[in-house]
Formats: structure tokens, C-alpha cells, sequence
């Protein structure tokens, strides 16, 4: 005869024989040798929270006992004696099993199954290790939260507007479906604001984040603008305007702002921008040290009515893009150009063309088309059109109203054409930065662009007219670069260049006398601020373009090595 259960551990067992029972938590069975202390050895190793929570503590929030007359707002096991359940508010909030029932109460067995029959099996422990229900006052402070005054309220809110500005997303983003079923399930007590109060929120944090810009513009000491016009789909054009300003140790970027132009773009109509903004942010033009536009006409003139003729400093990328421009306009290369991009387009207009690429090439990579604003979408153009030619050719051959595959000579071309453009392509790309300071590389660029293209060995008539032309465009667009004083000067003071590139020595001179001209006029006390992480070494000077430059660095090193032992002897 089976002996009455004493302990409360055969809560957890279910008697087989007289040597053996079942963990109903489990359904291991376990050895019993007629006493509880290989059961209780299971509990405390295996379910260590029923162990702490039933066992140690006897905490009866998490487990209670319950008499088998069932209780609507819980599930229970099918104990003879005793029940655990658990409270209908942990179901709602931890959902253990995926239901869509209405009832509140469930039958232990439905979800502890076998683990032999079943990869859903769940551990009970799971379920007594719960914390405890809230109370009733923790409760109200959570709806409180979700309030229009709420904590919580005023973060998501925040979260949404931040989003929004962060990646440009449209004002309706709070109304479209997906989004309001995404608040819906993460967060359902918050009430989804309508598009207008979301505009009316951002227009708020603008004028207050602007305030605080502002005060920070008024203890910097001088910044530089950028400002450049475009236009959008519906030809509608606006001036952008951006400072670059640096406090201690820190470089920071800042959009003033983006204005309508609804007039025509005179010189006097865009200076006049540029001073408005300048007051509305609270400096005067005497604080900008130096103004970066495009070559354009009207902006140059524009910066010299604002600022000072001195004051401007024409964009190299714009530079260089004008001077690839002018190169690529000859008319023996457009017309080789002219293929290749007749071909690519074939590509981008056939679906059955594009498949068959993809699959001979086993890869994604796709014919480039170029833009004709960007001369580098050229340059990437002939690039991967030459790495897919053989492919390309292929599949061209098995279309009859395919365009004609380029010729050898004109792959040859194509291919010297490459190496021309590379010095211009790899100055984009050192240039092309916010986070750091770039105007002390312009200088040692142009050369390092000069001594590349002129060492270049090429057999083709067109392409050698192709590098005269680019070093003539060169000379005429910066050969006067080391005159522009504010370049000068921070190319002299990058411990990497110093002197190293000037080929104008009455240049040099003005840029040294100036720089002394500058520390005798901040004579103050001397301090020395280490920075953690200097975004200068993040600047890769391992280019091909910059070889010339370690050359000069060395040949430098070396004459200076030579000149010390010398005057020793």
C-alpha cells in the first residue's frame, strides 16, 4: 500500500512503485528507495527555483495552495491535493503560450508536455521564478506614465520626433498602418500623436535646440561656411548654408540652414541670404574666417559682398569635377563613352539580360550607369564595365537587338582612360570629409595630382591628349592654390606636409610671416591639450596618389641628415 505523502515535495512527484516516482515538473522519473531525499536532491539541482522560491523562502505570492475548487482567473496542474497558479496579470504580460482563447484559465497538462513527444516542453521553474505581481499603486504609476504628461509619453515622443529628423522621414510616418500597429504591440497604453501635433513638436525643439546653438556660436572665436544652391524634383532651388567651428579639442558641423530662393540668383540676392543668416544665428560676418562655394559666378561674387574677396576658397571636389568634365567632353572619347553607355543601359533595361549577367558572374554586382552632375559616376562606370567585359560580351552576342560590344582599341582606351582619371578620383575621395579638418591636404594634393599624371607612361594618341589636356585644366584652375592664404597656412602647420609641397617660395614666405603674425598676436599662456583620439591618424596617407609625397618626405629626411653632419665636421 502506497504510504500517505507527507512531505510537500510528492507535490512535485506522482508515485510509481514502491522505488520510483515521476517529476510532474519534468516527467523524469526519479528513485525513490522508499524516502524524499533523491526527490529533493531533483528539485534543488533541476528546478532550483521551486527549490528557492517553495522550499527556502516559502513565499506564497509566486505559489500559493489553492483548493481544487478552480478558480476563474488562473491556471492550475491537476493535483489531487493542492494547486499552483498564477495570477491572470503575469499571463497577460508574459503570453507562455501562444493562445488565442478568451478564458482565463488553462490546464497545466496543455502546456508542461513530454519532453519525448514535444520540442515546446516548458520548464515549471520558469513559472515560480516569476516576480512578484505589482501592487496596485505601481500599476497607476504605470498608466500615469503613459499620459500626455507622462515620463514615458514625453520619451517616445521625443524618440519619434528624433527619428523622424534622423532619417528623414516624412511627418505621416505617425499615420501610416504599419508604424501605429508597431506602438500598438510595444507599447499599448501610449496614444499615437496626429501628423500636427508631431510638426508642432519639431518646430518647438527647433526653436529650443537653435537657442542653445546659438550660445554656442557666441563663445566660438571664428568658424568657416559652406554653402551650395540645389534644386529638388520640382525645380524648386534653396541655398544651404553650414558652419564648421571647433571648440577645444572637439570639430563640430551644424546646418544654419536651407533657404527658398524665389528670386533670380544674383550676387546681391544670395549675399544678402548669407548676411540674413548670419545675424539670425547671432554672429557677424567679421567672425567667418573663410567662405567655401562652388566656382559659380554669382557665389563667388556673392561671398566677396557678404565677406571679403579674400574670404573665399573655391571647393576642390568642384574643381576637380569641372576639370574631369572638361576632359571627358572630347569628342573622340565621347563617342567611345557613348557605347559603353549604350550597353549599360541595354542591361539596365532588359531583365533577361541582367539575369544572365548575374549568373555568369555568380555574384550581384551590377553594370554601373553614370550621372552626368558627377564626373566620378564615369570613372565608376569604365571601371566595372571593364571587370564585367568578358561577360558582357557573351551575353551580347546571344541578343540580336543588342547593341554592339566595344571594339579592343576601344577597351584599350578605356582602360588608359582609367589610370588618367585615378589621380582626380583618389583627391575626391581624400577630400571628401566633415569630421576632420581637409584644407591642409589641398595643397599637397594638387602636387601629389600633378607628379602622378606627369610620370604616366601611355602609348594611345587620344588618351596622351587626354593627360595634356587634364594637367593644362589642372594649372589653370589651381596654379595659383598656394596663394590662397588660409590653405597655405594649414599646410605649413600639418606636422605631415610643412613645407614639403610648396613650389612657390614668395608663397611660403607670406603663409610663415602671417602664422608668426598670428601667435604674436594670441601671445597668451602656454597649454598643451592631448586629445584621446585624433581623427588625423584615421586619415590613410597609404594611397598610390600620396607615393610621391613619402618620397619627398625621404628625400627631405635625408638632406637634412646630410647638412647636420656636415656642419658637426
Amino acid at each position: 500500500m502506497v504510504p500517505t505523502k507527507k512531505s510537500i515535495v510528492w507535490k512535485y512527484f506522482e508515485k510509481i512503485d514502491e522505488k520510483s516516482a515521476r517529476c510532474k515538473l519534468c516527467q523524469k522519473i526519479v528513485k525513490t528507495a522508499g524516502n524524499t531525499s533523491n526527490t529533493m536532491a531533483h528539485i534543488k539541482n533541476v528546478h532550483k527555483a521551486v527549490y528557492l522560491e517553495v522550499f527556502k523562502s516559502n513565499n506564497s505570492a509566486a505559489v500559493i495552495k489553492h483548493s481544487n475548487s478552480g478558480s476563474s482567473d488562473s491556471f492550475s496542474t491537476t493535483s489531487k491535493q493542492d494547486t499552483i497558479t498564477i495570477s491572470e496579470s503575469y499571463l497577460n504580460e508574459h503570453q507562455l503560450s501562444p493562445s488565442t482563447s478568451t478564458s482565463s484559465s488553462m490546464d497545466c497538462s496543455e502546456i508542461l508536455t513530454h519532453n519525448t513527444q514535444t520540442d515546446q516542453k516548458m520548464d515549471y521553474d520558469r513559472v515560480l521564478s516569476l516576480k512578484r505581481q505589482r501592487s496596485i499603486e505601481s500599476s497607476f504609476g504605470e498608466i500615469h506614465a503613459y499620459t500626455s504628461t507622462g515620463d514615458k509619453t514625453k520619451r517616445i515622443n521625443n524618440a519619434i520626433m528624433f527619428m523622424i529628423c534622423r532619417d528623414n522621414q516624412p511627418f505621416s510616418l505617425v499615420e501610416n498602418e504599419g508604424f501605429k500597429n508597431l506602438l500598438k504591440v510595444t507599447v499599448p497604453h501610449y496614444k499615437i500623436p496626429s501628423r500636427t501635433s508631431v510638426t508642432r513638436w519639431i518646430d518647438e525643439k527647433y526653436d529650443a535646440l537653435s537657442t542653445v546653438m546659438k550660445n554656442k556660436l557666441c563663445c566660438v572665436e571664428n568658424l568657416t561656411l559652406t554653402s551650395d544652391i540645389w534644386s529638388d524634383l520640382q525645380m524648386r532651388s534653396y541655398l544651404g548654408v553650414t558652419a564648421h567651428f571647433g571648440i577645444g579639442i572637439e570639430f563640430h558641423v551644424v546646418t544654419l540652414g536651407v533657404y527658398h530662393l524665389d528670386e533670380r540668383h544674383t550676387s546681391e540676392y544670395i549675399a544678402q541670404t548669407l548676411t540674413k543668416t548670419c545675424e539670425e544665428w547671432g554672429f557677424n560676418t567679421d567672425k567667418v574666417t573663410a567662405v567655401v562655394t562652388d566656382n559659380a559666378a554669382n557665389m563667388v561674387k556673392a561671398v566677396e559682398i557678404a565677406f571679403g574677396k579674400k574670404k573665399h576658397i573655391p571647393c576642390f571636389a568642384h574643381t576637380l569635377n569641372l576639370v574631369a568634365q572638361h576632359v571627358l567632353a572630347i569628342p573622340e572619347l565621347q563617342e567611345i563613352l557613348t557605347k559603353a553607355k549604350s550597353v549599360v543601359t541595354f542591361f539596365k533595361q532588359s531583365c533577361v539580360a541582367s539575369d544572365e549577367l548575374r549568373k555568369s558572374i555568380q555574384a550581384d554586382t551590377k553594370l554601373i550607369q553614370d550621372v552626368p552632375t558627377r564626373w566620378n559616376s564615369t570613372y565608376y562606370m569604365i571601371a566595372r564595365f571593364l571587370d564585367l567585359r568578358n561577360a558582357v560580351s557573351e551575353i551580347l552576342i546571344r541578343h540580336k537587338t543588342a547593341p554592339p560590344m566595344l571594339t579592343g582599341m576601344e577597351l584599350t582606351i578605356l582602360t588608359s582612360l582609367l589610370n588618367v582619371l585615378q589621380p582626380l578620383e583618389a583627391a575626391t575621395k581624400e577630400i571628401s570629409g566633415d569630421k576632420y579638418c581637409s584644407s591642409s591636404k589641398i595643397i599637397p594634393l594638387v602636387h601629389c595630382m600633378i607628379s602622378k599624371l606627369k610620370n604616366l607612361v601611355i602609348e594611345e594618341s587620344l588618351i596622351k591628349d587626354v593627360q595634356k589636356r587634364t594637367l593644362t585644366e589642372i594649372n589653370k584652375r589651381m596654379g595659383a592654390i598656394e596663394q590662397v592664404s588660409a590653405l597655405a597656412i594649414a599646410t605649413i602647420l600639418d606636422p605631415r606636409f610643412k613645407k614639403l609641397h610648396f613650389e612657390d617660395a614668395m608663397a611660403c614666405a607670406n603663409a610663415v610671416i602671417k602664422i608668426k603674425e598670428m601667435i604674436k598676436k594670441n601671445q597668451q599662456d602656454e597649454s598643451t591639450v592631448e586629445s584621446d583620439s585624433d581623427n588625423s591618424d584615421k586619415i590613410s596617407l597609404s594611397s598610390d596618389l600620396w607615393s610621391d609625397h613619402h618620397k619627398l618626405v625621404q628625400r627631405n629626411w635625408k638632406t637634412n641628415n646630410t647638412n647636420e653632419s656636415l656642419s658637426d665636421e
